[in-house]
């Protein structure tokens, strides 16, 4: 039944691994090329950024074997990596980790420069779910913190992420807080250069930008969208992640924030109220698990929708090649209770996206996130800059939760982690992700073009990190969605 899709509350590694995983090229636009400095600063457009900071142009990548992608070594100082679909917010996570932050402090300031930079799949407004495992601790939890319905209805939802990615800082990150929000709100204050993924997402959403005021003025100048390389900063967001720095939860949650959003939800046909805001929390659970082999593989929690299709998207997908993906998460999708006689109910643009982030000393956190259809609602808060979510009610954008999926893989053990990635968006994401886990331990050569032949697309991304010696080891792979302008990146330690 749909209410399957929508319901919120819901000791060695196989020996089919092989030691030397290879990992898909770094895709990288100039914008993101152009931040990295050095002698990489001036690389030509349509250039590759391999895992060592060397250039090679698409041409020369597409003419290499597919098996023979650049592998990350995780060297003496190895401090972790993240794959994510917009590089400005994959770059100040990778600074993070460099800084001595763990996987859960990554992902928190990961989350929060993209509601900055990739604010369609990911604005304050929206909400998502995570899989964390901390380092040295037996098992992986599910926290989800999904968009959810106002007590009295309503077109807008009452958003999730800064309370869920505040519970994940709270519960397994190690370092300062605000030094995790500052980046982000630096962005938004003095303006950062507009990547090829934002631009994308920009120009898809063109539109829904144009039918509301507040929404076209954040995201436009003299009427036009931001193209990439454009500059520009959002003032309102940046006031906004200030009071979240130093107030944490309560900076949105409660005060101005909160006295703000409810009254320009209210203007814009909403009904999101003050206890709405102040009673929202995050649901933590046990991961749902599975075996594969000797090892353990993990899911969103049971009693969430994205539990229950993902789950039920395992079982169809035991032999399953890279060209059946799309229509068994379809069918899968179907028998849950989605829509059969809608296209856009199995293949739209639901406004989502994943990334997943790992630490040298063992941690790994793989999230997914939307907001229920790109920009969500199609309205913005003017003077909170918070672009609002569309409610889960709402038809087909609020399938959107229950197709996040987020996946890992640990040993029998539940403490040493092989696998890290997410998938978002449409059902042939989930599809996408589970069908390289189940890949990448049959071989390398398998693992390396899994995710190339997978039907994952811009606007339904997948992306993984594979360590098939575990983490923390010898080596990591970096799978990027091919088909969207993200990035992968390792950090290594400043010491």
């Amino acid at each position: 039944m749909r209410q399957n899709l929508d319901k919120n509350t819901m000791a060695r590694r196989n020996s089919a691994w092989v030691p030397a995983m290879i990992g898909l090229g770094l895709t990288f636009s100039l914008t993101a090329c152009s931040m990295l400095g050095g002698d990489n600063a001036d690389a030509p457009l349509g250039t590759t950024v391999n895992s060592d900071f060397s250039l090679q142009t698409r041409f020369q990548q597409r003419m290499e074997p597919t098996t023979s992608k650049r592998e990350v070594s995780t060297r003496s100082g190895f401090a972790g990596a993240v794959v994510a679909d917009e590089p400005t917010a994959a770059l100040a996570a990778r600074d993070i980790l460099e800084k001595g932050g763990n996987a859960a402090d990554a992902a928190t300031g990961l989350y929060f420069a993209l509601s900055v930079t990739y604010p369609a799949a990911a604005g304050l407004g929206g909400g998502g779910v995570c899989l964390a495992h901390k380092a040295d601790e037996p098992g992986v939890k599910s926290i989800a913190f999904l968009v959810r319905r106002p007590a009295t209805g309503g077109a807008l939802g009452v958003p999730g992420n800064v309370r869920g990615f505040a519970y994940l800082h709270a519960t397994q990150g190690k370092v300062d807080w605000a030094s995790l929000i500052a980046p982000a709100e630096r962005l938004a204050a003095t303006g950062f250069v507009t990547s090829r993924a934002l631009s994308d997402q920009l120009s898809d959403a063109s539109s829904v930008l144009n039918g509301d005021a507040a929404l076209k003025a954040q995201f436009s100048r003299s009427g036009v969208t931001y193209r990439e390389l454009d500059r520009f900063s959002q003032i309102p967001v940046a006031a906004t992640l200030a009071l979240v720095r130093s107030q944490s939860v309560s900076g949105f949650y409660t005060g101005q924030t909160a006295a703000k959003l409810v009254a320009d939800s209210q203007e814009k046909g909403g009904t999101i109220s003050l206890s709405d805001l102040r009673n929202y929390r995050a649901e933590v659970t046990d991961a749902q698990q599975t075996t594969l082999g000797s090892d353990v593989v993990s899911f969103p929690g049971q009693g969430l929708g994205a539990g229950a299709f993902t789950t039920a998207l395992w079982q169809r997908l035991n032999n399953a090649s890279a060209a059946q993906l799309q229509a068994l998460a379809g069918e899968t999708a179907i028998s849950l209770g989605a829509p059969a006689n809608d296209p856009s109910a199995l293949d739209g643009d639901f406004g989502s996206t994943a990334f997943a982030v790992v630490d040298g000393e063992g941690g790994a956190v793989a999230c997914a996130l939307t907001m229920n259809g790109a920009f969500g609602a199609g309205v913005a808060s003017k003077d909170t800059g918070v672009v609002f979510a569309a409610t889960p009610e709402a038809p087909i954008k609020g399938l959107a939760s229950a197709f996040l999926s987020p996946i890992m893989m640990t040993n029998k053990s539940g403490k040493t982690v092989y696998f890290v990635g997410a998938g978002a968006g449409a059902p042939k994401a989930a599809a996408s992700i589970q069908h390289v886990l189940r890949q990448a331990t049959t071989s390398a050569a398998q693992a390396g073009s899994a995710l190339d032949q997978s039907p994952t697309d811009g606007r339904s991304p997948a992306s993984a990190i594979i360590c098939p010696e575990g983490l923390p080891g010898d080596s990591c792979a970096l799978q990027v969605n091919p088909k969207g302008a993200g990035v992968g990146l390792s950090a290594v330690s400043a010491e």
